[in-house]
């Protein structure tokens, strides 16, 4: 049994999960992925936000690569995985059906 925890925190615009996040930030234990589906919804609905190519480039498109990516192997010494998503990034085309099975969702 792994002694990881991967939290999902769910979140909509202007709220605190930008605050949530960054008081996750601060604790030596833990990996902070910030809008991981970002550059993977941008790839799929083509919608041209603003830095745009800076997202497409910094971040994988594939949502298998996203998916692969947040439940890969913690480096060592970490046993926190927190990932701020926004719900607005899931398009209806991205199949996010059994991905959050092994993370706590908030």
């Amino acid at each position: 049994m792994s002694d990881v925890v991967r939290v999902a925190m769910w979140s909509g615009p202007r709220n605190i999960s930008t605050a949530m996040m960054r008081a996750f930030e601060n604790r030596a234990d833990t990996v902070v992925v910030d809008e991981p589906l970002y550059a993977a919804y941008l790839s799929r609905t083509g919608l041209r936000h603003p830095a745009f190519a800076e997202v497409i480039s910094s971040q994988p498109t594939s949502l298998t690569d996203v998916i692969a990516a947040l439940y890969a192997p913690l480096p060592s010494g970490r046993r926190v995985h927190y990932a701020k998503h926004m719900a607005h990034h899931v398009s209806r085309e991205m199949d996010m059906a059994g991905h959050s099975a092994s993370a706590t969702c908030c």
